[in-house]
């Protein structure tokens, strides 16, 4: 069921869903004076780099269609959609790239990355493996081959990576962090001793080096220096200086056994009672995260039953649970809509946005509501801006191609009605938008 049949289900007034980028209907989006020029490979990226994201994929796209071969705009145009948590698209794209370029070991590494974020480990190694056969001497291929390959479970052979980039690096701590943790893991404490403290040589307060020094220090039974690592105060009495705030959970546990190997046992249990509160804290939060979603699902079976009343209440219950549950805002806009309740609709949808900002639903649910106002123009950039982030649904180009028609841009209207068509070809409605209006245009 598209999201534009699933929202009728609410009642909705409008036809409601999200679709793919406007950046396939125009080079520049509508109504931002000063956009820079789409082929300007610099201006992209400056698009990229402030968070820009939406308007930095119409960059890059832009580029792309100019020049298709653009290695650097492709890749580009990849961590924008990773940027949005569209990991489909940024694959689709880095994957034509490489048959376009299928030599060019900066589009593996960007493919092999883009894996080891999806934890697809043995197709980023695939990647990986290829671009550092390529590119021998990139070091942040090897890292990210040693990455894939410790994700697998594969330390050995991750550290053999690590091992090549530290001879022509040694100060590359990535690399160094990399191999302590390889190294703890295969029980090799004290080579992961030895890198460990070099990391924190270079960088004293990271915690997750700290953490990781304090485990082997443990294992070599040098408690009281694995004490000084986790915790390193002048008075380190749990009872006059309290919990160290930057330790999680994990390091509160190791302090614990430090202190208990130290022979500290008072300060051992004052600090496992941290542990606790805290894993408890995790636990508890976890668990009222996981009840406000299953809330927002009731909710919208509810919802689908025009139960408005009772599903509010169970987004009121989801939201007390877990003030950033973005799609309980969501619910909450779709339901106000549905009753008419305009003001409640777009206050909740400006919620949801503040928590996800480019979430394609979210957006599209603005978009409805901006066009129920009558504001076209709002109601065309959130449609466009969804059709950005997410090119893969038919729902948002309908919508853009029935302002556009309204607009008396015959042109815009038919060529986003043909899009949506293609996108979804099973859909009806869509079908005889496109040949009305091709029927209507020269």
């Amino acid at each position: 069921m598209s999201r534009r049949n699933a929202i009728l289900l609410f009642s909705l007034l409008f036809a409601a869903a999200y679709a793919p980028g406007l950046s396939r209907l125009r080079a520049q989006p509508t109504g931002q004076k000063g956009f820079p020029s789409a082929s300007d490979l610099a201006a992209a990226r400056a698009l990229l780099a402030s968070g820009n994201y939406p308007e930095a994929i119409a960059a890059f796209q832009s580029i792309l269609r100019q020049q298709p071969p653009s290695e650097a705009a492709a890749i580009g145009l990849a961590d924008a959609y990773r940027s949005v948590h569209n990991l489909e698209e940024a694959r689709s794209v880095l994957v034509s790239a490489r048959r376009l370029r299928p030599r060019s070991a900066a589009v593996l590494k960007a493919l092999g990355s883009l894996e080891i974020e999806a934890q697809s480990w043995d197709a980023a190694i695939a990647a990986l493996q290829q671009a550092v056969a390529l590119a021998p001497r990139d070091a942040e291929a090897r890292n990210f081959l040693a990455s894939a390959l410790q994700g697998k479970g594969d330390l050995a052979a991750a550290i053999e990576q690590l091992d090549r980039v530290l001879a022509e690096h040694p100060q590359d701590r990535l690399a160094r962090f990399m191999r302590a943790q390889c190294e703890a893991d295969l029980n090799q404490n004290a080579k992961a001793l030895a890198d460990a403290q070099a990391v924190l040589h270079e960088r004293a307060n990271y915690l997750p080096a700290r953490a990781l020094l304090a485990k082997v220090l443990i294992r070599e039974r040098q408690c009281a220096r694995a004490v000084q690592v986790l915790r390193p105060s002048p008075n380190p009495s749990p009872e006059s200086t309290g919990p160290p705030p930057d330790l999680d959970t994990q390091a509160l546990f190791l302090l614990a056994n430090a202190y208990e190997c130290a022979g500290q046992a008072h300060s051992a249990a004052a600090v496992r009672e941290d542990f606790a509160r805290a894993s408890n804290a995790d636990r508890e939060r976890s668990e009222r995260e996981t009840q406000s979603k299953h809330l927002v699902e009731q909710a919208g079976a509810l919802a689908q039953q025009n139960r408005f009343p009772e599903a509010l209440a169970l987004l009121d219950d989801a939201i007390q649970r877990n003030p950033r549950n973005a799609f309980a805002f969501s619910q909450q806009a779709k339901i106000f809509f549905s009753e008419h309740a305009f003001d409640h609709a777009r206050a909740a949808i400006a919620q949801a946005l503040a928590i996800q900002p480019y979430q394609p639903d979210f957006l599209y649910v603005k978009g409805v509501i901006a066009e129920h106002d009558g504001n076209d123009a709002e109601a065309l950039a959130a449609f466009e801006e969804v059709t950005r982030v997410n090119p893969k649904e038919a729902d948002a180009f309908f919508e853009i191609g029935k302002i556009r028609l309204r607009q008396g841009d015959r042109n815009a209207a038919r060529t986003a009605f043909e899009q949506a068509a293609k996108l979804d070809p099973q859909d009806p409605e869509y079908q005889l938008a496109a040949k009305s209006a091709a029927l209507t245009n020269p």
